[in-house]
């Protein structure tokens, strides 16, 4: 249903997901031994930061 409604797609699922690793990783290596806090301030920030967080390995 929600299809209908969307007109262009601008990024695949696996675009995002790879991006999304990429800049886990690299916060990764930047936050190790930090406490880094996220804060997603976007109208559908929410999905886009869960996908963030599955690849960051240090604590948040």
């Amino acid at each position: 249903m929600l299809e209908k409604d969307i007109k262009k797609i601008l990024f695949s699922q696996e675009d995002i997901v790879t991006k999304t690793r990429e800049l886990g990783q690299q916060l990764t290596k930047d936050y190790a031994g930090k406490n880094p806090l996220l804060v997603g301030v976007l109208k559908g920030a929410v999905p886009f930061m869960a996908e963030l967080i599955k690849h960051i390995d240090t604590h948040i």
